[in-house]
């Protein structure tokens, strides 16, 4: 007779496999998070010494009040097809000032997401452009990157360059199209680029440049926003610099679409104004990170910065909570669109278990998951 004893890593097949993996995946993130935050202390002097004659203390200046604008979408699949919804609200202070909704009734189509991720975009511009006519005061927030707003929006063009060279354009466009056509047609998003009052927060900022050029052996570890966080001191900020190298001409390679009038105009005219855009890095006080802000060439001297890095921080109201409280409410009000679509999905089917075999509804519209509780 032969026995066998537990000697370590339980059996794939225990039950106690899964809690194992999970403890091993801690310590072994653990281990490499503390690899790099010892690499990042030891190296914050030489760090900080390198980029001295990048670092300003932060000027004072009055608090403005804050808007902010935020977008999401959201998708359910359906028999056949996909229920799509895009959104885009405008928090200011701590109010819901404005907003735009688009829910369509979508067929099988490719890239859906990179379709609506360009909307979503678009919708936030839009409603952006609009706060901007509406008042003659005030900061504006464009929740991401104003360089991540010009992916979306290119990648939305491309495809619908591509649909265009068809003999018929896709019906699904027509709602979509329209919205495309006004946004060009009105100047949104050249407004938005040219306006004196609007910087982009992105929470999840990912460039690197100067840990390539200065911790070559963290690239891929970490972000420009944690370097700058750990050599910032309270109340310091980076000296901007451009959004847009020099060796980017043609930002915007989507636009080889005759259904677009007098594009050509208005892409030099959008480029143009992205080469206008600056970073910094703004840390304001010791407990919380330094957050990258890009803003227009008009608000980087002295006076105006002062007003906006003021800003920014009376609006950092709430602890946890590591961004302006209008653009916090405005991503979680969006986010509610995924249980608006979940709740128009559940109405469907309800209504159709009237008339159908229940077994049937279920089979081509189910959740195509367990509902969580």
């Amino acid at each position: 007779m032969t026995t066998h004893t537990l000697t370590g890593t339980p059996n794939e097949l225990d039950p106690a496999a899964l809690p194992a993996a999970v403890l091993a995946a801690i310590n072994a993130c653990a281990d490499a998070c503390r690899e790099t935050l010892l690499q990042l202390e030891g190296d914050r002097d030489r760090l900080r010494e390198a980029l001295a004659r990048r670092i300003r203390k932060a000027p004072n200046g009055p608090v403005r009040r804050l808007c902010a604008v935020d977008g999401a979408h959201a998708t359910v699949p359906a028999a056949g097809a996909t229920f799509a919804a895009v959104a885009a609200v405008a928090v200011e202070e701590a109010s819901l000032t404005d907003q735009s909704v688009l829910v369509q009734l979508m067929p099988p189509v490719e890239e859906l997401e990179s379709i609506l991720g360009g909307l979503r975009t678009i919708l936030e511009l839009r409603l952006l452009a609009k706060r901007i006519r509406a008042t003659s005061t005030g900061l504006f927030v464009l929740d991401g990157s104003f360089y991540s707003a010009l992916l979306e929006v290119n990648r939305l063009l491309m495809r619908f360059a591509q649909d265009s060279r068809s003999e018929q354009m896709p019906g699904w466009w027509a709602p979509f199209r329209r919205v495309l056509e006004q946004f060009f047609d009105e100047q949104d998003w050249r407004l938005v680029l040219e306006c004196r009052r609007v910087v982009a927060h992105p929470k999840q900022a990912t460039a690197a440049d100067d840990v390539a050029a200065l911790a070559p052996h963290l690239s891929g570890t970490v972000t420009d926003r944690t370097l700058w966080s750990t050599v910032l001191e309270a109340g310091e900020h980076s000296l901007p610099v451009p959004l847009i190298k020099q060796d980017r001409p043609h930002l915007l390679t989507g636009y080889r679409s005759n259904n677009l009038r007098d594009f050509n105009e208005r892409r030099m005219a959008i480029e143009h104004g992205y080469g206008q855009l600056y970073v910094i890095y703004y840390r304001p006080d010791e407990t919380g990170p330094a957050y990258r802000l890009e803003l227009p060439a008009a608000l980087i001297a002295r006076e105006p910065l002062g007003a906006v890095l003021a800003t920014f921080r009376s609006a950092l109201q709430v602890n946890g909570v590591q961004e302006p409280l209008p653009q916090f409410l405005a991503d979680a009000i969006c986010k509610q669109i995924g249980r608006a679509l979940d709740a128009t999905a559940e109405g469907a089917r309800t209504t159709l278990q009237n008339q159908f075999d229940l077994a049937l509804v279920q089979r081509y519209l189910g959740p195509y998951r367990t509902p969580r509780g």
